[in-house]
């Protein structure tokens, strides 16, 4: 892959130039601190630092627990983060199964 601002050639799939370190590719999307509507347990907190770090769940609820045990500061992260961190927007789909429905027209008759 042929870089666009140094034309360095690269290893194919980079995202990043080995050389200026320009970005060769759209930026990665900037993840949001945002509480997680699903798959949550209390306030989804936890699953929220995971989705935002790509960390699995089961790690972050661990470091929770093992603080609460050394010191109990987890709680305290906790309910700081719980307030701070809002909650992820709702998805808005479009209904499924709405009907197209034709226009009336006035019979011929």
């Amino acid at each position: 892959m042929l870089c666009p601002y140094c034309r360095t050639e690269n290893a194919p799939g980079a995202t990043r130039c080995a050389a200026c370190t320009s970005w060769m590719v759209e930026r990665p999307p900037v993840r949001d601190w945002t509480r997680a509507r699903e798959g949550r347990l209390i306030a989804g907190v936890a699953r929220g630092l995971s989705n935002r770090f790509g960390l699995p769940c089961a790690a972050v609820r661990l470091v929770f627990l093992l603080s609460i045990l050394f010191g109990g500061w987890g709680v305290l992260a906790y309910v700081a983060l719980w307030i701070a961190m809002p909650l992820e927007p709702i998805a808005l789909l479009p209904p499924a199964n709405l009907e197209r429905r034709e226009p009336a027209t006035a019979q011929q008759g």
